[in-house]
Formats: C-alpha cells, sequence, structure tokens
C-alpha cells in the first residue's frame, strides 16, 4: 500500500509542476500590461516599471526566480493591490469560496443519492422517467442562467431571498442551490446507473429467493455495494464545485476567491492569476490523489494492477 501511494503522490507532484510550468508560460502570452494607465506612461516610465517588477529580464530568468519564490511559499505581489501578497488575498477569501463548495456538495450529493436510488429501485415508470428528465434538464443549464432565474423569481418578484450578499444563512440559499443542483444532478445519473446494475447481480437474486424482504435486499445490500463506486464522482466534482464556483460568486456578490479571479484577468495581474490557478490545481490534484488512496483501500486489485482493477 505504501509504494502505491507514493507512486501516485509522485505523478501528482510532476502533473502540479506541469501546471505551474504552464501557468507560467500562458501569463507571458497575455496581451497587455499588468499596469494601470499604462496608456497614459509614457515609454521611459512604463520600462522603469518593468524594470521594478522583474518584467524586463529574460523568460528564462523569471521562470527560475518565480520557481525558487513558490518553493519558498511566495507567490508574489497582487499589481492590482499595491504589491500585496497573493498569499495574503487568497488566505482571506478561500474560506468563503470553501464553505460555498461545501454546502453546494453536501446539497447536491443528498438530493442525488436519494434521487437515484428511488429511479433505480422504479426503474421503467414514472418515478424513474420524471428524475431521468430532471437531471437531464439541470445538466444542460449552465449554473449561471439557473442562478439568474432563481434571482428573478425569489429575490425580485417573491423576495423572499437576497438579491446578493454573503452575511447570513437566508444569502447562502441561492447561490448553494444554484451551484447544487448540477452536483444533484450528476450524483443521481450515477447512483441511479449502480443501482440497476446491483439489482440485477445473482447475489441480490439469492438475497430474495432466501426470503428476505424487498426493503432489506435494498437497504442492506443493493445501497451499500451501489455508494462504493460513488467515491470515483464525488471526489472530481468537490474540487469541480470550489473551482466552479467563479460566475456564481460575481453573480451574487459573494467575497470569495472566484471574484477575485475574474477581476484578476481583467486587469492582467500576472501573481494573482498564476496563485488563484495553482491553488484550484492543487485542490484538483490533491482530491483526485484521495479518491486515488481511498479505491486502493476499498479494492486491493487496484493497488496490485498499478491503478486498474484486475
Amino acid at each position: 500500500m505504501g509504494r502505491y501511494i507514493l507512486k501516485r503522490v509522485g505523478y501528482m507532484i510532476v502533473t502540479f509542476y506541469v501546471v505551474v510550468t504552464l501557468t507560467f508560460l500562458s501569463m507571458k502570452m497575455l496581451p497587455g500590461t499588468p499596469f494601470k494607465f499604462a496608456n497614459r506612461l509614457t515609454p521611459e516610465q512604463l520600462n522603469q516599471l518593468k524594470h521594478y517588477y522583474g518584467l524586463d529580464q529574460p523568460v528564462p530568468i523569471q521562470y527560475l526566480h518565480y520557481l525558487w519564490n513558490f518553493i519558498h511559499g511566495d507567490l508574489g505581489g497582487s499589481f492590482q493591490y499595491g504589491m500585496q501578497p497573493v498569499t495574503e488575498f487568497l488566505f482571506q477569501r478561500f474560506p468563503v469560496s470553501l464553505q460555498l463548495g461545501f454546502e453546494s456538495m453536501v446539497f447536491g450529493t443528498v438530493l442525488g443519492i436519494l434521487l437515484g436510488i428511488v429511479s433505480g429501485i422504479n426503474r421503467g415508470r414514472v418515478l424513474d422517467w420524471g428524475t431521468v428528465v430532471l437531471t437531464v434538464v439541470f445538466i444542460s443549464i449552465p449554473s449561471f442562467i439557473f442562478a439568474a432565474i432563481l434571482q428573478y423569481f425569489f429575490s425580485v418578484q417573491i423576495r423572499i431571498f437576497p438579491v446578493i450578499g454573503w452575511s447570513g444563512p437566508m444569502t447562502h440559499v441561492l447561490p448553494v442551490i444554484s451551484i447544487g443542483v448540477g452536483v444533484m444532478a450528476t450524483v443521481a445519473r450515477f447512483m441511479r446507473t449502480e443501482m440497476v446494475e446491483v439489482l440485477n447481480q445473482d447475489y441480490i437474486v439469492t438475497a430474495q429467493a432466501k426470503g428476505l424482504s424487498t426493503s432489506a435486499v435494498i437497504y442492506k445490500h443493493a445501497i451499500r455495494n451501489a455508494m462504493i463506486p460513488i467515491v470515483t464522482v464525488i471526489g472530481p466534482l468537490t474540487s469541480a464545485v470550489v473551482t466552479g464556483s467563479l460566475v456564481i460568486e460575481n453573480i451574487f456578490a459573494i467575497p470569495g476567491i472566484g471574484s477575485q479571479f475574474v477581476d484578476a484577468i481583467v486587469t492582467n495581474d500576472y501573481p494573482m492569476i498564476m496563485g488563484t490557478t495553482e491553488l484550484y490545481a492543487g485542490l484538483f490534484i490533491g482530491t483526485i490523489l484521495i479518491v486515488d488512496i481511498l479505491y486502493g483501500i476499498i479494492d486491493p486489485r487496484i493497488r496490485v494492477s498499478g491503478g486498474k482493477p484486475s
């Protein structure tokens, strides 16, 4: 097991290094400058600013300098906010994005599992078809469109929930639903597929033949076995929800990393863009690593075959 984990960690480190490198090189290809009112500066003033921030050095030198600082936990200073350390912004704003993602995942996962179970048990019936249609609709509609619809009806027309903000439980409802319905639809479809497959297994037929009640077969055998593969989809979904809340945070004026990331892109704030991208990449890669380790614990065949069930 230890060798398996070390191997997976090695893969993740290499992957993260590639992400850091590609992110740095991408910043060098962006048009424009990160300086405010650059069009009002003389060429001499612009060159002085580039020299001050080290942007006039050759790209390989800048890259090595950035890697050295990154290894020591220094992501640079934000051009947009007077060289205030990027790490301070991330530490201040990340808890809000994490809370939004966690609440959305809990909401979407719980409802998705329940809908998937109901749909799988009632395969081919009205409840099954209704659930399938519902999940297709929620997967097809982008979260920001759904957020706008929720804002219009529940904030503007009915005035139950605030239009924007993140200051109390009532301000959490619409953003969480906007993100959570996509999670719910994905988990429900996956859970339905697993339930249908498990209910057709021989051991389920044997349990029923032995006289076990339908409820006992479903809750003690079918659901437990159908839940195991859900780890595969919940892992990447968790990181995708946290990283995919960029537009939702802007729509609802939530002070998380997402809104800051959008502002950084608009102003060409290179250190902020790179730091946020690397944080998101680290979350995604770390989640995949955890899923791989959990799968290795659940199914020893994966450890033996190097990552694929035999």
